[in-house]
């Protein structure tokens, strides 16, 4: 049996995504919850039961049904560009994924971000159950730029709520072979991806819709581009130049002429809401490299 003090971190969830991060599986969960091997303040928990600190969870279960805690400290040191006591915003640099696809090879940006926060005595894994600080939103390994990341529970909850209201404006800076015809434009669609080939195409129904602003900064052989993302699918931006007909330096995956690293940086995010609570220091607030 093992016995959970539920604690600021751990509080506001479900009973079975608490115990999901602790590494139960979801089957055996629910199959304890059935047999009442799972109490809460001795009584039979419920799958749904939103947790409340304080709390006391007891699991009836072997130890071997829980995952164990710890994480891989990075030796590589991140770029902070805000901090707050709730919300980091991290420069990411090219090349650095930022969680693990399966096999690890590199070091990850959330692994940097949990190493900061130990050496800064924010984080302590050992003091925590069912929370790690996560980063709130994600760019792909090869684009540098801006993530958020969030210190506990509650700011997570909170900006991952903003980002679903898309009220977390994201812009990039890319550098592309050639120019769109329009100076700029509000481009909507559909993007179909292939995850075998790990490549996203603009099609014209059938995908996931997706909506983008684009701004042409500089023309020539090599142009500029100011992109604004509206929704967040993988590759949007890639896709989408690559469909406009000039796609991104370096990019060879979707047309570039020659490669040597995509030349696509997410530089700036806006914060375009007002809170009173938790982000309240991000109210209209903007980020930028």
């Amino acid at each position: 049996m093992r016995e959970f003090f539920i604690n600021k971190n751990d509080a506001a969830q479900r009973c079975d995504k608490f115990l999901e991060k602790l590494g139960v599986p979801r089957a055996l969960i629910y199959k304890a919850i059935r047999r009442k091997d799972i109490k809460i303040n001795s009584a039979r928990a419920e799958a749904a039961r939103i947790l409340e600190e304080g709390d006391i969870v007891r699991v009836y279960l072997p130890d071997d049904c829980f995952a164990e805690k710890g994480f891989t400290k990075a030796k590589r040191a991140i770029e902070i560009i805000y901090e707050d006591e709730n919300i980091a915003v991290i420069n990411k640099p090219c090349g650095v994924p930022c969680q693990s696809g399966g096999v690890k090879k590199n070091e990850t940006l959330v692994d940097m971000f949990k190493t900061y926060l130990l050496n800064q005595g924010v984080y302590s894994p050992e003091n925590e159950q069912s929370f790690s600080p996560a980063l709130c939103n994600r760019l792909d390994v090869n684009t540098s730029g801006l993530v958020i990341g969030a210190k506990n529970a509650a700011a997570l909850r909170a900006m991952n709520s903003y980002i679903r209201a898309r009220r977390v404006r994201k812009f990039y800076i890319c550098q592309t072979e050639g120019a769109p015809s329009k100076d700029f434009d509000t481009v909507e669609g559909y993007i179909e991806k292939d995850a075998f080939r790990n490549k996203s195409a603009v099609v014209k129904d059938g995908g996931k819709y997706t909506k983008t602003s684009y701004r042409v900064l500089s023309r020539g052989a090599v142009s500029v581009l100011e992109v604004e993302l509206h929704t967040g699918r993988s590759h949007q931006i890639r896709a989408l130049c690559s469909y406009l007909g000039c796609p991104i330096v370096g990019d060879t995956k979707y047309g570039a002429k020659s490669g040597g690293g995509q030349a696509l940086t997410a530089y700036k995010i806006i914060f375009d809401f007002e809170d009173t609570g938790i982000l309240a220091n991000l109210s209209h607030r903007e980020v930028h490299l």
